[in-house]
């Protein structure tokens, strides 16, 4: 079965909640975890995280360990509101 295209939103939340979900000791996830979970290949996954830190919805350590800041754990909250308002309306 053929899984429908995510759009990069999609996918940055997908990044984020995959991050949040696998942190180590409430600090850090790896980016092996965080690429598993959120179904992507290893050089796309990079690609994204990358970009997510520019934008500072997270952020890295030494040996690419990645931390969710307040501005990605909002991004995340207000696209579930977004996702639940598009559901509700029926679109």
């Amino acid at each position: 079965m053929r899984q429908e295209k995510r759009h990069k939103l999609r996918i940055f939340y997908d990044i984020i909640c995959s991050a949040e979900h696998n942190m180590i000791n409430s600090e850090f996830a790896r980016p092996t975890h965080i690429q598993h979970s959120s179904r992507l290949s290893y050089d796309k996954m990079v690609n994204y995280v990358e970009e997510l830190e520019k934008r500072g919805m997270i952020s890295r350590k030494s040996g690419g360990l990645v931390c969710v800041t307040n501005k990605g754990r909002e991004f995340t909250k207000q696209y579930s509101q977004l996702i639940n308002l598009v559901e509700y309306a029926g679109l």
